[in-house]
């Protein structure tokens, strides 16, 4: 039972893709907001109709919607019916993960600030007014970050998540070193200029639960990160997302491990010193945390892979004694299943 080996900078660079510059002939509107979905039936329909209500026009906003090769919905009619010509649809043939989905949102994107925002997230009024503040009052920052109201399957606000903004919005300027071991903002709260992106490259298709970790630790690396001063967005979460599923395999809990460790490594050698918490016994608290809570919720299989993990990172009696007893209920469990 040993933990995966790291990953090295070059390793990453390796399969992080580079981004071509937009094209002349479509224009550069200011805004160029891009719709990742992967099969979010109705949940799009919420998602789509923040955006619309705010629409500043096809000369400042650019509206597309991408389907990652959703096959359980068709999302197409939707959009057509909701945009009514306003905006984009482009289908990727199959679907390879949520990195290559959020690329093709990225090449597609010709304005100025792009924001990406996934088919079951949303955006509450004034987003696009309060973040083109900020961009304004922050000429240098090429990242634009917020707090995020979290939500559940059936919208109900849960809570809140994200950075302490500077009084009024401003610059984060710790922002780098805390980004290196923990994720500080969830995905619909952050809008990128597309310049930067350019520079950075696209998101690292190696991963598929910290691919936006990476991506705003390598963001924050070119320049200044800044604040938006209230949430104004909404992140869903709910047992049918990605998020969900990889807890019961700890795949966020290995994706953790590697990026933090990449970032750790990158940071060698700079002045930028990381955050001193110790961020394995983090790690280690949140698998143990998880693995009660997916005994809750009846997945004993979860219990055992997160409870491993928890041990792996910071041995204790504890700790063992859980993993132990993790072990004999997911091998009940599954015997069990096998038998019914």
């Amino acid at each position: 039972m040993r933990l995966p080996t790291p990953l090295t900078p070059e390793e990453l660079a390796a399969h992080v893709p580079k981004v071509g510059r937009a094209s002349a002939g479509r224009g550069h509107p200011f805004w160029s907001v891009m719709i990742p979905t992967y099969e979010s039936g109705e949940l799009l329909r919420h998602s789509l109709g923040s955006v619309l209500c705010q629409d500043l026009g096809p000369e400042r906003m650019q509206i597309e919607v991408v389907d990652g090769g959703s096959t359980r919905d068709d999302p197409e009619p939707m959009v057509a019916d909701m945009g009514r010509g306003r905006v984009g649809f482009h289908r990727l043939p199959s679907n390879h993960g949520p990195a290559h989905t959020f690329n093709a949102c990225i090449e597609r994107a010709h304005g100025h600030w792009v924001h990406i925002l996934h088919g079951d997230d949303m955006v509450l009024p004034g987003f696009y007014e309060a973040y083109a503040t900020v961009i304004g009052a922050a000429p240098q920052a090429r990242t634009v970050v917020g707090q995020s109201v979290t939500i559940d399957e059936r919208g109900r606000w849960v809570g809140l998540y994200g950075p302490t903004p500077p009084i009024g919005g401003g610059v984060l300027g710790d922002f780098v070193a805390r980004q290196a071991t923990r994720q500080l903002v969830l995905f619909p709260s952050v809008v990128v200029a597309r310049g930067a992106y350019e520079e950075a490259g696209g998101f690292c298709t190696l991963f598929s639960h910290v691919t936006d970790w990476d991506m705003w630790f390598r963001l924050g690396r070119l320049g200044p990160v800044a604040c938006a001063p209230e949430p104004r967005a909404l992140c869903r979460i709910h047992n049918e997302s990605d998020t969900s599923r990889k807890r019961v395999t700890a795949a966020n809990v290995r994706e953790w491990y590697l990026v933090v460790n990449a970032n750790l490594a990158r940071l060698r050698g700079t002045t930028t010193a990381p955050d001193p918490y110790p961020w394995r016994a983090r790690l280690a608290a949140y698998a143990e945390k998880t693995a009660w809570e997916l005994d809750r919720e009846g997945s004993m299989e979860g219990r055992y892979n997160q409870a491993r993990w928890a041990f792996m990172l910071e041995p204790s009696p504890s700790r063992l004694h859980m993993l132990a007893k993790s072990w004999l209920k997911h091998k009940l469990a599954s015997r069990e299943a096998r038998a019914a």
